[in-house]
């Protein structure tokens, strides 16, 4: 069998690289490890990109890191096998952080032939002979494939990357043995302060003034930076990354601090953020930083006249519907997020959900008496359903409270999706694991968050639907 070899890219491999890119493109949305071959259409340009990108002197841009391209081909044998980039070093920034010193991709009709793993151990030895003692190299969550060629390569897991909705796994290969193991930098902190829903509050006037004494104080932010919190924060993000058309108009309802704003805005779309707390909003315009594209707004989600119908390609409900409780209130917010909505265009729909707050706050933690609730009428001792008043701030729903809302709108559901699933019930298991086991519990939430025999002991659950 010929021998594999790793090959720089010249003019004459220029029908080759034209072959191999349209294959990987009629595969894949873009290409991997090759200089960003995906965005050129002329060859001979890319050709000279990565000629030019080997020293620091000719590099097109001087900010960026002078890289080495190579192609892994069979010697004499003209076939381009995959692609495979190698940075000289990280410079602060994106690159140290998520890019790494490595990235590689093979062709899709020459995959699972131990191919990736060949042309890694062949681009450790140019690391080698670049006097390299040890190189990063990540991969996302969901890249399964490049976890294990990079975890076949001798690699130690370091930690999680996390960026808004990107999650990359950091992986350290060592390639002097007397070199100890890369120190761990430090590891991202999830162990916020331990915050809670509070009940018995006095008795307000109307459900917007309880919604208002409730968030006032409380620090909305902290909890999706806990690890359950993060769960649901990267679950969600996840699903919005999937319907946001490039350049969107984006409506989230019920804003908050702006989390989830901020980061839609961090990926270059327009955002409007409606909030009723006036609390949250001054928290949320002193974290804005310039190139964020983001109007607030005081107001509701029963009322969003300040919009049009048919503006938005994304409406994001995320926490109203957690603070109405007759069915009247909940279909108008619905029906105004719809209204606003672009035909074809996507809700996000987000809910309380009753049987995770008894099983866990109630029984498991005594956060709050079930008995004392079912003597006053909040909770049915027979099917355990429960009812909310403005004063118990949260409106408890079950998974057929929401088919029963939604029937009748002129909607075809994409998703239902336990947002957290079992987070909250691990949530001291999940705060002491170390980033490698996180991450592997992050695997299997994605892989489960969307089966229907479990979603209802979610603790917040996420309606996804299209408009017709």
């Amino acid at each position: 069998m010929p021998n594999l070899i790793l090959v720089r890219p010249t003019q004459a491999h220029i029908p080759e690289i034209r072959a191999y890119r349209e294959e990987s493109l009629a595969h894949d949305s873009h290409t991997h490890g090759d200089s960003g071959l995906d965005i050129y259409q002329d060859i001979s340009a890319w050709v000279n990109f990565c000629h030019l990108m080997r020293c620091k002197e000719t590099a097109p841009n001087p900010k960026w890191v002078e890289a080495d391209q190579f192609m892994l081909m069979k010697e004499g044998e003209s076939r381009i096998l995959g692609m495979i980039n190698f940075r000289h070093y990280l410079k602060e920034g994106y690159l140290a952080e998520h890019g790494g010193h490595i990235g590689f991709g093979v062709r899709p009709s020459e995959r699972r032939k131990g191919y990736a793993k060949a042309m890694l151990t062949l681009c450790l030895e140019e690391c080698r002979a670049l006097g390299l003692e040890k190189v990063l190299l990540t991969c996302d969550i969901d890249n399964h494939g490049s976890r294990g060629t990079i975890k076949a390569c001798g690699s130690v897991f370091e930690r999680l990357a996390i960026d808004g909705a990107e999650v990359d796994e950091r992986y350290w290969i060592t390639l002097k043995k007397e070199t100890p193991s890369p120190e761990t930098t430090d590891s991202l902190d999830h162990r916020g302060a331990t915050t809670q829903r509070i009940r018995g509050l006095p008795t307000p006037s109307n459900s917007a003034e309880a919604v208002t004494n409730f968030y006032t104080g409380y620090d909305e932010e902290a909890r999706l930076t806990t690890r359950p919190g993060l769960v649901e924060f990267l679950t969600t993000m996840r699903y919005i990354e999937k319907y946001l058309p490039d350049g969107a108009k984006v409506l989230e309802v019920g804003a908050g601090t702006g989390r989830y704003s901020r980061t839609i805005a961090d990926m270059g779309h327009k955002v409007e953020a409606v909030e009723l707390v006036q609390y949250n909003i001054e928290i949320f315009r002193q974290a804005i930083i310039p190139g964020q594209d983001i109007k607030i707004t005081q107001g509701n989600a029963l009322d969003l006249s300040m919009f049009g119908d048919s503006i938005f390609d994304l409406t994001l409900v995320l926490g109203p519907l957690y603070h109405l409780y007759t069915p009247e209130d909940k279909h108008k917010a619905i029906s105004e997020a719809l209204r606003v909505t672009k035909p074809g265009g996507v809700v996000f729909a987000a809910y309380c959900m009753g049987d995770a707050s008894l099983a866990d706050a109630g029984f498991g933690r005594a956060s709050f008496s079930v008995k004392e609730y079912i003597q006053r009428g909040l909770i049915n001792p027979v099917t355990f359903t429960t009812t909310s008043k403005p004063e118990d701030i949260f409106e408890l729903v079950r998974v057929e409270d929401i088919n029963t809302l939604m029937k009748g709108f002129p909607v075809k559901r994409l998703h239902l999706v336990g947002a957290d699933l079992f987070s909250r019930y691990i949530r001291d298991g999940l705060e002491a694991m170390d980033d490698e086991n996180f991450a592997l519990y992050l695997r299997y939430h994605f892989a489960a968050c969307e089966k229907p025999d479990i979603i209802g002991i979610s603790h917040h659950v996420l309606d996804i639907f299209r408009k017709g």
